[in-house]
C-alpha cells in the first residue's frame, strides 16, 4: 500500500477543512459551546482566521483535521467567554431604526416595527437592558446578571416588568381607555 506523502497529505486535509459543510459544522460546535447567536459568526470568523494562521504549523500525522479545527473552535470559544466575563455592559439607548423599503406590506410591517421600537425606547433603561440583552441579544439570564453585578432575581422582575409594560402598550384597551385610578381604600 504506497502511503502519501506529507505534503498529498496536507492538501487532502486542506479540502476536507476548508469547505462548506465544514464551516457549518464549526457554527453547530459553536452553538454546543454556547456562544450566542447574535456573536456566532463573529466568533467562527476568528476560529477561521486562527486556522488560517495557524495552518503552516498543522501536521496530518498528529491527528484528523477535523480534530485540530475543533481544538481551536474550543479554544476560540473559550476565549469568548472570558472576554465576556469582564466585559461590563451599559444601559442602551434609543434603538436606531434605518428605513425599510416603501411598499404596502413593508408599510404595514414598518408601522408594526416603529411601534414595537417606540414600545421598547419608552421603556425605563434598566428594564429595556434586561429586555434587549436577554430577548434580542440571545444572553442568558446569568450572565446578565453577572455583568451587570445584580442579583439574578432582580433581572428576572425587571424582564417581566419590562415585558408587561409591553404587553400594556400593545393591548387595543390601553391605546383608547383612559387609565383608571388604582383601586384602593373607599371613601366615604
Amino acid at each position: 500500500m504506497d502511503h502519501l506523502s506529507n505534503e498529498d497529505e496536507r492538501a487532502a486535509a486542506y479540502a476536507r477543512l476548508f469547505c462548506p459543510a465544514v464551516v457549518h459544522g464549526v457554527l453547530r460546535w459553536l452553538r454546543r459551546l454556547g456562544v450566542p447567536l447574535c456573536h456566532r459568526t463573529d466568533v467562527a470568523g476568528q476560529v477561521w482566521l486562527n486556522a488560517w494562521e495557524s495552518w503552516p504549523r498543522f501536521d496530518p500525522k498528529r491527528g484528523r483535521p477535523e480534530r485540530w479545527l475543533n481544538a481551536i473552535t474550543v479554544h476560540v470559544a473559550a476565549h469568548y467567554r472570558e472576554r465576556l466575563q469582564h466585559r461590563r455592559e451599559e444601559l442602551v439607548d434609543l434603538i436606531d431604526v434605518p428605513d425599510p423599503a416603501p411598499d404596502a406590506f413593508a408599510m404595514e410591517a414598518d408601522s408594526i416595527r416603529t411601534a414595537a421600537i417606540d414600545a421598547v425606547n419608552e421603556l425605563d433603561p434598566q428594564l429595556r437592558f434586561v429586555l434587549m440583552a436577554h430577548d434580542l441579544d440571545g444572553i442568558p439570564m446569568a450572565q446578565v446578571a453577572e455583568g451587570a453585578g445584580l442579583p439574578l432575581s432582580t433581572l428576572y422582575k425587571r424582564r417581566t416588568k419590562a415585558l408587561g409594560a409591553l404587553r400594556d402598550c400593545r393591548s387595543p384597551r390601553a391605546r383608547h381607555e383612559p387609565q383608571r385610578e388604582a383601586r384602593g381604600r373607599r371613601r366615604g
